[in-house]
């Protein structure tokens, strides 16, 4: 793509809604559901930008909102300058796993902000003819709608993501996410211990997906444009779209992946393998950052052209399970580019070794395609597809 990527300023939004450190979440979650607004930006008694609280945090949260402080929870995201590219916006909101950015003006004083919804637009009209098909997750994880809310959770936490299709005899019946999960039965437990339940219904673990999930699915066809899809998701507020073909469900699309390809514009020009890594660990050391950084470079420069032209992006999050005071560390790894899609997941007592644990899965994945593309030549897209689902 020869034009020019689009400033921060062309499509950001000049508002923003500021809280004090000291206001508690209960002000936070009214800005959130009165507004819409995906994050909230905290000030310093001196007025300094601090960070952001984002919906998620506060949304998903076991936290007394009327008892706890902005400054127990805020993040310190970095600002996006309005003379910034777009790109540079959609990777630091994959950095920091967030879905808006305060933006600062000329003298760096925050005049508002940028958030996915934005950089979708902006991908409609960069991407104008771009097939969902290219993008999506191909054969995601499904569970079906009699499968416990427990073995959700397990899928979820050992793939390393937050929302399943749900079927039934193949056809799509509904979706179930970690907000479903949380806001359905481990938040109402936490009310009822405190004695805030009344009437409410206390499900378990062992309740039937069904029992949760959205039953309304907004889908999308494989051979939709990314317009099309963007403005599908704005219009119902929503995520994630399943993307079903001949009545079964072929892929996933998420502002992750919409994200992704406005980040990839940063990178003309630059290395084929445009490598992206996020965190979500409280403490990770520079040292251990800058090993992971060499980890995925020699790994993209052994499998070289093999790869063809994309990007590598790793995600981090630590899990509650600790060996002494260290936590247990999930890396999900995607690989996608215009020769392969594969996704790899590791979980190891260190960012870096998880990593290697994740790579390794798709650099397997990889071998076995090539060694039976070599045997059967012209079947290349069945053998990827059948190791995916594999």
């Amino acid at each position: 793509m020869s034009s020019p990527i689009p400033s921060v300023e062309e499509y950001m939004r000049r508002e923003a809604y500021f809280i004090d450190v000291e206001d508690t979440l209960s002000r936070v979650v009214g800005i959130f559901r009165e507004t819409g607004i995906p994050i909230v930006i905290v000030l310093s008694n001196s007025q300094n930008y601090l960070g952001v609280i984002t919906d998620r945090i506060v949304l998903r949260s076991m936290l007394n909102i009327d008892a706890v402080k902005a400054k127990n929870v805020v993040m310190k995201v970095p600002t996006v300058n309005i003379s910034d590219s777009i790109a540079k916006a959609a990777r630091i909101m994959l950095e920091n796993t967030v879905k808006g950015l305060p933006v600062s003006g000329h003298d760096d004083r925050i005049v508002g902000i940028i958030t996915v919804d934005d950089i979708g637009r902006a991908a409609e009209k960069l991407y104008p003819s771009l097939k969902i098909r290219e993008i999506m997750t191909r054969d995601p994880i499904t569970i079906s709608a009699d499968s416990t809310i427990g073995k959700a959770l397990v899928l979820m936490r050992e793939n390393g993501i937050s929302r399943l299709p749900v079927v039934e005899n193949n056809r799509l019946v509904g979706l179930v996410t970690i907000r479903d999960i949380i806001d359905k039965v481990l938040q109402p437990k936490t009310r009822a211990t405190r004695g805030e339940v009344a009437g409410e219904k206390i499900r378990s673990l062992g309740y039937k997906v069904s029992d949760i999930m959205t039953k309304s699915v907004v889908q999308a066809s494989p051979e939709e444009e990314l317009s099309t899809v963007v403005k599908k998701m704005i219009k119902n507020d929503v995520s994630c779209l399943v993307i079903v073909s001949h009545n079964r469900v072929s892929g996933i699309i998420t502002w992750t992946d919409i994200l992704e390809i406005v980040a990839s514009l940063e990178e003309r020009g630059k290395p084929p393998i445009h490598i992206q890594v996020s965190f979500k660990i409280e403490d990770i050391s520079p040292a251990e950052k800058s090993e992971i950084i060499k980890i995925s470079e020699k790994y993209v420069s052994k499998l070289g052209k093999a790869l063809g032209n994309g990007h590598l992006l790793l995600h981090f999050k630590e899990h509650k399970e600790k060996h002494g005071e260290t936590h247990l560390i999930h890396c999900r790894a995607v690989l996608r580019t215009d020769k392969v899609n594969f996704t790899g997941v590791g979980e190891a007592w260190s960012a870096s070794q998880a990593a290697r644990v994740a790579l390794d899965k798709i650099e397997r994945q990889l071998l076995v395609v090539k060694e039976l593309a070599e045997k059967y030549p012209y079947s290349e897209e069945i053998l990827k597809r059948w190791i995916a689902e594999f």
